[in-house]
């Protein structure tokens, strides 16, 4: 029986979702197979062990603990903690950054364990969304025209002027502005010539470098893709919601949202849609499993939006819906299938010469 071990929350806006996520894991991995136990990362970064779970988690909430230890202290105890068990292998259920930026992965090999999900580069290139655009555009993968802007070069540009110009020019007259390192829709503002400052300065207040975006009428079509070197992917999903734009608020309060599993599609486009998202992940180095978001606009085209290399895993998320609609995988057996890929990829390292005599 091999030890699994859960990280969740995180010092990240997504902290809340983590919880979520963690407690739906936790409820459904099989615990007949696996020793389950978990740590809770709080707002600060500090790390507290909670020990084994055998029962249900009720509330997130419950997940929440705290510590009158520094963080440097938290973190001397979970790794004793960790060094308790038998070669566990770690679930990092955190979202957005530190969880999704090759942080808390880079944290997990310098320990020396293996872990569920994509590894430091993929994360951290898909989590900075002027470069996983960068990377679509070198394999010709269909996106959205960007413009990629740095706090340094709006600041000491000698007019703003130009920058606007420059960024409808390439863009066209309505544009998403985002943060380039952020999750959960945090920070992003659709716009126009008439507030695209506004929207630039939102931005920034989330990170030094932002994206801006052609805006693409269509749907956002959800494609839950897993694997290693052979991917599959899932039937689409969508949302349908009354929102302007599909922000946190929508993803995760909105009760009047609708799961859409799958997105009716016709046959064709619908094997060109999970080709695309197979394509997408693996430009990018993805393994284990993420969710890849793309654009289906009015004239049939679809534009890759961007990979979640950690997508939520709660009851209101589509992923493990998406694989129960495609081929009958349950919410435990796609747990199973993920930490299989990581014992795979375990076996793979291991054959690598890592120090030479």
């Amino acid at each position: 029986m091999r030890d699994i071990h859960i990280l969740c929350g995180g010092i990240s806006s997504e902290h809340e979702i983590s919880l979520r996520s963690a407690q739906s894991i936790i409820n459904y991995i099989d615990k007949d197979k696996y020793r389950v136990s978990m740590s809770y990362i709080d707002k600060e970064g500090k790390f507290i062990p909670i020990g084994s779970y055998k029962g249900p988690i009720e509330n997130p909430e419950d997940l929440i603990k705290k510590s009158s230890d520094s963080k440097l202290e938290s973190i001397s105890k979970f790794i004793k903690y960790l060094d308790k068990l038998d070669n566990p292998i770690i679930i990092p259920v955190i979202h957005g950054t530190s969880g999704e930026d090759g942080q808390i992965q880079g944290f997990i090999k310098t320990l020396g364990f293996t872990f569920v999900g994509n590894d430091i580069l993929a994360s951290a290139l898909c989590m900075d969304k002027g470069v996983a655009n960068d990377m679509f555009r070198a394999h010709n993968i269909p996106q959205a025209n960007y413009y990629v802007l740095t706090r340094t070069k709006y600041d000491r540009h000698p007019s703003k002027d130009k920058i606007v110009t420059d960024i409808f020019d390439i863009c066209g007259d309505k544009v998403f502005v985002k943060p380039a390192n952020n999750g959960s829709s945090v920070g992003v503002n659709r716009a126009n010539r008439e507030n695209i400052i506004e929207a630039l300065e939102d931005a920034f207040k989330y990170d030094n470098t932002i994206v801006i975006e052609e805006e693409i009428i269509g749907d956002e079509l959800e494609i839950s893709v897993v694997g290693n070197e052979n991917p599959v992917a899932s039937l689409p999903g969508s949302y349908s919601t009354n929102r302007e734009f599909f922000d946190y608020t929508a993803k995760y309060h909105d009760r009047t949202l609708i799961r859409n599993i799958p997105h009716k599609l016709d046959k064709a486009k619908e094997k060109k849609v999970r080709t695309l998202a197979i394509d997408a992940y693996q430009a990018t180095g993805c393994r284990g499993f993420a969710r890849v978001d793309i654009f289906l606009d009015k004239n049939g085209n679809f534009y890759v939006n961007e990979i979640n290399t950690f997508p939520g895993m709660t009851f209101s998320s589509l992923s493990a819906g998406l694989w129960e609609a495609t081929d009958g995988t349950t919410f435990t057996q796609l747990v199973d299938r993920l930490i299989d890929l990581a014992i795979d990829r375990e076996k793979e390292d291991k054959k690598l010469v890592k120090v030479r005599d």
